[in-house]
């Protein structure tokens, strides 16, 4: 299998590097300078040269290089190399190289290197931002980055009501929480906010829009409660026509807070947002000049309407008339 992708990949170069006609196995080779290091008999000789072998090798990703830096790896690279040229010839003996089909893609793929070309050359190469650009773009836009009011929960959540009242009751004549939830957890009784069965019963950190509509009852419950105090009751909540009985502890709480442009997380999200900023506005000066160089004219009156609602209708229609006479009694 490693054997076939490579040969895959090399057969991909050796391809790219005929195209857009694809008129000959070995023009790569043929003609080529340089030491040779493989070569055989298929209309006429070709060659592989130790120079374009080496040149192929230092366009593949770096932990691909990596396999052939010794004498070994380029062996095999050698060998696999020849055998893709080997494929190369065959699919143009079978005239691979005229099917409609494939120039068809050789020309879409032709088309995309172009565009990703002009778009490096015009777009990419001016994305140059430095680190007040990106200070910048993170004061502009601060509450993107400020931590909500949380709190930190032991919480147990079950969804037999009889079973939710029995262990509340027990957790109101003194038993820890923490213990109640172990043994929930150890019978799989857990569901919801404190049924990680690594740490049952803690929620982490939560904040108010964490869990789903329906659950406000809940959160509400929870940001109101004292610290280290058993809610005076058990909480019932529906999610999507489920019931859930929730009965908590508030262990933490702790307040809004701006996370500062030095933190690692923080600093990622502001650049990558800041060059998607940039890249869009340099994409839209660039293609807006290319529109009115050229004149550009849209003629949107000419697109026809959008009929789908109507044939929807219609077939509403039929097969509301199919569904009539199936369900007419027979005479």
């Amino acid at each position: 299998m490693k054997n076939y992708r490579i040969v895959h990949t090399i057969l991909l170069v050796a391809l790219i590097a005929t195209l857009p006609f694809l008129y000959s196995c070995g023009d790569k080779a043929i003609g080529a300078d340089g030491t040779v290091i493989a070569e055989f008999e298929w209309d006429g000789k070709q060659r592989i040269t130790l120079e374009e072998m080496m040149q192929e090798i230092s366009e593949l990703p770096e932990y691909k290089q990596r396999l052939y830096r010794d004498k070994a790896g380029l062996e095999e690279y050698m060998t696999l190399m020849a055998e893709s040229r080997l494929i190369l010839c065959f699919a143009k003996d079978q005239k691979l190289n005229e099917d409609p089909e494939i120039l068809k893609k050789v020309q879409n793929y032709l088309i995309d290197l172009m565009v990703e070309k002009i778009t490096e050359q015009e777009v990419e190469s001016k994305l140059l931002l430095s680190e007040n650009d990106y200070l910048n773009y993170y004061e502009s836009n601060k509450e993107d980055y400020i931590r909500p009011e949380q709190v930190k929960l032991m919480c147990i959540t079950l969804m037999d009501k009889q079973r939710a009242d029995e262990v509340f009751a027990e957790l109101k004549a003194g038993k820890d929480i923490a213990v109640a939830a172990q043994e929930l957890s150890d019978r799989g009784e857990l569901v919801g906010p404190g049924a990680n069965p690594e740490s049952p019963g803690d929620t982490n950190y939560i904040s108010k829009n964490t869990y789903p509509t329906g659950t406000e009852p809940f959160i509400e419950a929870a940001f109101n409660a004292e610290i280290d105090k058993l809610h005076p009751s058990v909480i019932e909540v529906e999610v999507q026509g489920a019931k859930y009985y929730m009965m908590f502890v508030k262990k933490e709480a702790r307040d809004a807070f701006q996370r500062p442009f030095s933190e690692e997380e923080v600093r990622r999200s502001v650049v990558r947002k800041a060059e998607r900023e940039r890249r869009d506005m340099l994409m839209k000066e660039w293609t807006t000049k290319l529109r009115e160089r050229a004149e550009v004219k849209t003629f949107i009156d000419r697109i026809p309407e959008d009929k789908a609602p109507e044939a929807e209708q219609q077939q509403d229609e039929q097969q509301t008339e199919e569904s009539s006479e199936q369900n007419t009694p027979e005479k």
